[in-house]
């Protein structure tokens, strides 16, 4: 097992040893997937998820327990259909950020009313996508247009307290561990930079 930059960034060898071995769950899941190319990739979501979950308990708590409140009856639209849902549903089908799409849906003068509009669609397309994940599953959503495993595979890293891990070292992260085929990852990582914002320093 070779001994990336990636790993060396880890403190506790015990999450370093998970995200080898979580390699193999996510190859299942994406041959799985394979499987009905034209769906919603289900079982790449659910292993990246599971991952993630279970860096969070393995990681040292610097906080408090979060309080995880019992469930209500919704009274308001955001209780119905939360924003985090939205804002997932609707980066699946676009590059950039929910974010700018907020903002570009305001428009400045006149002319922009036509695209602004567009946008605003959009957004209430997610937020129906959005309501029919709650209430049917992750099977209602069409596929995405964006790599759920790459983005998924980011927040991974940034679960495991690599989120300030270098370009070369996070190609490296993704290429140890992605199975989607690609040889080099500094494209797609360069691509997923670009969309969240994040600035990565560009020497190892």
């Amino acid at each position: 097992m070779d001994k990336h930059r990636w790993a060396e960034w880890i403190e506790q060898q015990e999450v370093v040893a998970f995200l080898w071995r979580s390699k193999d769950r996510l190859e299942r899941a994406w041959e799985a997937d394979r499987q009905a190319p034209t769906g919603y990739p289900i079982n790449i979501f659910h292993a990246l998820n599971e991952i993630q979950h279970r860096l969070a308990m393995k990681r040292p708590r610097t906080s408090r327990p979060i309080h995880i409140p019992e469930p209500i009856k919704p009274k308001t639209l955001a209780e119905l259909v939360p924003e985090k849902v939205v804002k997932a549903v609707w980066e699946d089908q676009h590059s950039g950020t929910f974010e700018d799409a907020i903002s570009k849906s305001v428009p400045n003068n006149f002319e922009e009313h036509l695209k602004s509009w567009r946008i605003f669609q959009g957004i209430v397309r997610a937020v129906e996508g959005a309501y029919g994940v709650n209430v049917f599953g992750l099977e209602v959503l069409p596929r995405p247009k964006v790599s759920v495993l790459h983005r998924g595979l980011l927040e991974i890293a940034n679960a495991a307290g690599l989120r300030d891990l270098t370009t070369a070292g996070l190609t490296e992260f993704f290429d140890d561990l992605c199975p989607c085929g690609i040889k080099n990852h500094k494209e797609a990582i360069r691509k997923l930079s670009s969309r969240s914002g994040r600035i990565r320093r560009q020497k190892h």
